[in-house]
């Protein structure tokens, strides 16, 4: 049975398209490319038969599936039901403002997304629901990426309890990379960036962004007023073969006609239309019914063979569901190659089920050995590994085998995702930390492909001497990896090569093999000492990916008073600071102190050892709340069992690396890269919000003429400015009579050149000070206690008076002139006291909330 067919019973009867792993499925299992075209908003109702012959142009040109920026009206959905298109439905919501400091607005999201979602339930011609769309950069860095994202998952769980059965996403674009919500069925970016290299290379990133969720590239166009029908044309060319090349789930063009509104107003200075405004086709019409929606296959005659070796051991459960899926690949030139390392139960029958498949049997030795054997056997120039309980998907090799059309790659390999879950526990295993997953120089280049989904050159492979033996059941995929590149090769990931890999379906299982790894970790430390340290494990020079990328917003690179064109948050490889409260170390520890506490008598070290507990399992906890956002339902039941395998994962792990450490006389000789300094949460300087002062305008003067103008006037009001750094989310800093503030600011569009500017002011707070006046203001009553002499007292309560009045005062004097900086800047640029607009904006702004972002237009066109 095929992935497809394996999953049918998750899609719907009929035409009802869903989500499965990274792309879209149909009723009857077959995978669906996305073919989408932007519709509207327009300023006014489309007649029913301007809507039907739109609807019917669409597909002639190819199109499957429409985006719509506002709630369909029944007539859209009969008409699309009558020309079998899919549509992508926007809701409307006052988005363009601080909906967080507004209880209206808020309220009103909630309600409006609540009765879309319940009227469209059920609905065949709704493929998806996209509750928000672009959130302008700096009104989330102002509100607080958490903060908005938490409001969008609300969001979209409120879609998914009123119509289960419709995907739902947010589209963000480039600006908020890190917005991605972690509850979403689908991952939707607006991309404007008119070089193919450039598209692709971002494209690539995308696919890392959204893990194993599918990515729809929601909007993407060229505007033919500056750039002419012809590069149109040929821009809708290219970013089709980039779009299946990379494995997009999808692509929505935008937009079907020049006639656009946003505000109300129609946009007239931008044409992005396939046909003009009066329905004329543009020179892209004639292309865009030939352009693919599959991969291209390669002439049968010119590609290289493949070689797929399956490598099992009493694996007959989950092997015919592998063989069956391999048994439908697209690509025409390979051969499978069953390498059976001593089996004991059923594996050789289910094997010789399938003809096509050569069976090799050998007696048991290990993954390794078997590995090496199949590489021995094979008959092809590139070698895919896959385990028996994957299911790879149908263009598996196909991806796999175009990565080696470039001589630079030795070695390829995909994402590993696990498919539905078979019962709870394993639904909670398949996003417990620890499973095989890759690591990344960048986002073409990987450090390690794991041996699940790993194809190499099989020259490359006997030029290292093949696998090592010694590795039995795992390790062998990091040891190949680290050897391949110490030879000068390097690696490629390639998103659209998929294998659905099955987690354990029992806590056992997980932890016997956490405890594997662990015993592989040793092996690996025994051929390479620098690559690990005493603490954690390996030392990767890449970022790790796994099924918690997105759960910490900390690091967004946001640039220059948050301008960034490219906003993204910048992983790394180093250790997590929460590893030193969690593993065997801190375990020990714990259970040292306990037992110091105990023969002592203690309640100072018992108390110590029980700060020690608590900590490790809050932070189990928390790192169980962050991976199950999106993924199960977080019933208490699955959240306490996946706190209890985020705590017990990391002692299994080092236990087991311990023990095969001092069996194997293999010691670590790297760095680690968490510190304790890195975990302590330090004494520093925090900042508190004081003040909030808002300002309007109704000419267009918005945030960066205030901060322009406040820059150059700061001198003259005793103000020291200083820039933040581009992962600050402050404006800049400001110093006055010794008291050090921050400013931060927003600017609301309204439409027609109204703004409304906020501008917080925040103090800083040095925690050691306050500390040190806490001692101070402490010591009269502590000092009577301890007996200690009146005038000592005395003068400890004297120094903190007047520490605490110079203290005040200094405030109070720098708050009033970094006030007067703000405000007289403020008049200076035109800007008046904030009159404060209708709680509810009119429904024309309502409209514009889900349109296509004209700041954003621009914007992406100055990047590319």
């Amino acid at each position: 049975m095929t992935p497809a067919s394996n999953l049918r019973n998750h899609s719907a009867p009929g035409g009802a398209w869903r989500v499965c792993g990274k792309g879209f499925r149909d009723g009857q299992g077959h995978r669906v490319f996305l073919n989408g075209v932007t519709y509207g908003p327009f300023g006014a109702s489309v007649r029913d038969e301007r809507l039907n012959a739109d609807f019917s142009r669409m597909v002639e040109l190819g199109f499957n599936a429409v985006r719509l920026y506002e709630a369909p009206t029944r007539e859209m959905l009969d008409a699309a039901t009558a020309h079998g298109l899919k549509l992508l439905c926007g809701v409307p919501w006052t988005q363009h403002v601080d909906f967080l400091a507004d209880a209206a607005a808020r309220t009103d999201a909630i309600e409006r997304v609540r009765s879309e979602a319940r009227r469209l339930a059920g609905e065949q011609a709704v493929a998806g629901l996209i509750v928000g769309n672009e959130i302008e950069k700096t009104l989330v860095r102002w509100m607080g990426p958490e903060r908005v994202r938490d409001f969008l998952e609300k969001l979209i769980g409120i879609a998914k309890a009123e119509a289960p059965a419709i995907p739902v996403s947010y589209a963000s674009y480039p600006s908020t990379e890190y917005l991605v919500p972690r509850n979403a069925d689908f991952v939707a970016f607006n991309v404007f960036l008119e070089k193919p290299d450039a598209f692709a290379a971002y494209v690539s990133r995308l696919q890392h962004v959204a893990g194993d969720k599918p990515l729809i590239i929601s909007e993407f166009g060229l505007d033919t007023q500056r750039n002419g029908e012809a590069a149109q044309a040929d821009v809708m060319a290219w970013q089709r073969e980039g779009l299946l090349q990379a494995g997009v789930a999808g692509g929505c063009w935008f937009s079907f006609t020049d006639e656009w509104h946003r505000g109300g107003e129609e946009v007239t200075d931008w044409d992005f239309g396939l046909v003009t405004r009066d329905r004329r086709p543009k020179q892209a019409c004639f292309i865009a019914a030939t352009l693919p929606t599959v991969l291209r296959l390669p002439d049968a005659d010119g590609a290289p063979l493949v070689s797929v070796v399956v490598c099992t051991h009493n694996g007959a459960p989950t092997l015919r569901e592998c063989l069956e899926a391999l048994r439908h690949q697209r690509y025409a030139r390979y051969e499978v190659l069953v390498i059976d390392d001593g089996s004991t139960d059923a594996t050789p029958d289910t094997a010789r089920e399938f003809e096509f498949a050569h069976y090799h049997r050998q007696d048991h030795a290990g993954l390794s050995a078997a590995r090496n054997l199949g590489m021995k056997l094979a008959k092809g120039s590139i070698l895919a590994y896959t385990d028996d309980d994957c299911m790879p998907d149908e263009d598996w090799i196909l991806h796999l085998a175009s990565a080696f059309d470039d001589e630079q790659w030795v070695a390829a390999g995909g994402p590993n995702i696990p498919p539905p879950a078979r019962n709870l526990t394993e639904a909670v295993v398949a996003v417990a930390p620890g499973a095989p997953t890759h690591v990344l120089l960048n986002d073409v280049e990987a450090e390690h492909l794991p041996g699940c989904n790993l194809s190499i050159r099989k020259s490359a492979l006997e030029a290292i001497g093949g696998f090592r033996e010694e590795f039995r059941a795992a390790g062998d995929d990091v040891d190949v990896c680290w050897r391949l590149q110490a030879a000068g090769g390097r690696l490629c990931f390639v998103p659209g090569a998929v294998v659905w890999h099955h987690r354990r379906a029992a806590v056992r299982g997980y932890l016997r093999q956490q405890s594997g790894y662990g015993r592989a970790e040793a092996l690996l430390i025994g051929r390479f000492a620098d690559r690990f340290a005493w603490f954690g494990g390996a030392r990767w020079n890449g970022a790790i990916y796994g099924t918690n990328n997105q759960a910490d917003l900390r690091g967004i690179e946001f640039g220059r008073r948050g301008l960034a064109p490219f906003q993204c948050i910048y992983s790394n490889a180093s250790g997590d600071p929460l590893m030193m409260v969690t593993g065997l170390p801190w375990f020990v520890s714990t259970l040292v102190l306990s037992g110091l506490a105990a023969f002592a008598s203690s309640a100072g070290l018992m108390f110590a050892a029980l700060v020690k507990g608590i900590a490790s399992l809050l932070v189990a906890w928390r790192e169980a709340k962050g991976r199950l956002s999106g993924k199960i339902r977080p019933m208490l039941k699955q959240r306490l069992l996946l706190a209890s395998l985020c705590w017990l994962q990391p002692i299994v792990r080092d236990w087991a690396r311990l023990r095969g450490m001092m069996a194997f006389g293999a010691w670590p000789k790297g760095r680690s890269s968490t510190s304790l300094a890195d975990a302590s949460l330090g004494l520093g300087v925090r900042w508190l919000n004081w003040s909030l002062l808002e300002f309007w305008n109704e000419t267009g003067v918005d945030r960066e003429a205030l901060l322009d103008t406040m820059q150059r006037q700061s001198s003259a009001h005793g103000v020291a400015w200083r820039e933040t750094s581009g992962q600050d989310s402050r404006d800049a800093e400001l110093r006055s009579h010794g008291a050090s503030f921050a400013v931060t600011t927003v600017t609301e569009y309204h439409g027609g050149g109204q703004c409304l500017t906020k501008v917080r002011l925040g103090s800083a707070i040095n925690l050691l000070l306050v500390s040190v006046l806490a001692a101070l203001g402490a010591s009269s009553f502590v000092g009577k206690q301890l007996g200690w002499p009146d005038t000592v007292r005395l003068a400890l309560s004297a120094v903190f008076l007047v520490t605490m009045t110079v203290v005040f005062v200094r405030h109070y004097w720098g708050m009033m002139a970094v006030q007067k900086l703000i405000c007289g800047s403020a008049e200076l640029c035109g800007l008046a006291e904030k009159v404060k607009p209708e709680e509810i904006l009119p429904e024309e702004l309502h409209r514009q909330a889900l349109a296509p972002s004209r700041e954003r237009a621009e914007i992406c066109l100055e990047e590319s």
